[in-house]
């Protein structure tokens, strides 16, 4: 069967590739001040020794956080300075039709602005109420918790596509949209508050997070963000010792709406643009 094709002019990918790019940026060290709410999900299971009964349950709770982050932010073609060979291919979009895009064979990755952080936010403290069992002796616990993670964000600047659908916008150039991820550790502190279990404990867990939002570029130096992300910090356990005996573990997430402002304070200049 004879397939008709519709070629497009532009190299496979890089046509949507190109329709956000920007020049190159300079890339900066940069110092970040954070602040935000977090809603944090206790899911817990514990056990009482004496009466041998157990009970699990989620609950929920909200917290400010805040912190401070320290990094670099290079352009992603200086990070990814390479050439690469894209074939050229086909792809059905109906019947008898196919969308043919046409390779390259010095395809290289746009400037957009990548930033790698070490980071830390405290402040988090949720108390959860999860059943142990008993109507009249439930779990109560207080989580307190501080991150130190290193994260990974792309930037994607959106003033291209827009200035093809609306003409040009000059409030919106400055906007990127954001989103990436990060893992380190989470020092966490947790502690039941009876009225016949109590115990308390502490320790470092692995903790991970994502995240998505909106950058704003005030001027050259500074950057203003709101986003979105989802942290993890881990499972809690601890053993009970008082008028009770026995156990409870609790998994902590929290989603997080946070604020951020970075300052970009010095030029890196084996990087970008001098």
């Amino acid at each position: 069967m004879r397939i008709a094709r519709t070629r497009t002019p532009a190299v496979a990918l890089g046509l949507l590739l190109a329709c956000f790019a920007t020049n190159a940026l300079a890339a900066d060290l940069f110092v970040s001040s954070k602040v935000g709410t977090s809603w944090g999900t206790g899911d817990g299971t514990g056990e009482l020794d004496i009466v041998g009964i157990a009970g699990s349950g989620e609950d929920n709770d909200a917290s400010p956080v805040y912190g401070a982050a320290f990094g670099i932010a290079v352009p992603l073609s200086d990070m990814m300075p390479y050439s690469m060979s894209l074939p050229s291919f086909d792809v059905p979009i109906w019947p008898g039709k196919a969308l043919h895009f046409t390779g390259s064979e010095d395809f290289r990755f746009p400037g957009w602005r990548t930033v790698i952080e070490a980071e830390t936010l405290w402040g988090r403290d949720f108390d959860f109420e999860t059943d142990s069992g008993s109507a009249l002796n439930p779990f109560r616990s207080e989580v307190e918790s501080a991150s130190f993670l290193a994260n990974f964000r792309l930037d994607v600047p959106i003033q291209a596509p827009l200035t093809a659908l609306f003409g040009r916008l000059p409030m919106i150039e400055p906007m990127t949209l954001y989103t990436g991820g990060g893992a380190g550790l989470s020092w966490n502190e947790i502690t039941t508050k009876g009225p016949a279990n109590f115990g308390s404990d502490d320790t470092w867990d692995f903790a991970y997070q994502y995240m998505a939002g909106v950058g704003y570029a005030l001027s050259d130096q500074l950057h203003l963000s709101v986003g979105w992300r989802y942290f993890n910090l881990g499972e809690l356990s601890l053993d009970i010792a008082d008028v009770n005996t026995g156990s409870y573990d609790v998994e902590v997430g929290a989603h997080e709406v946070t604020t951020s402002l970075r300052f970009h304070f010095y030029h890196v200049p084996f990087f970008g643009q001098e």
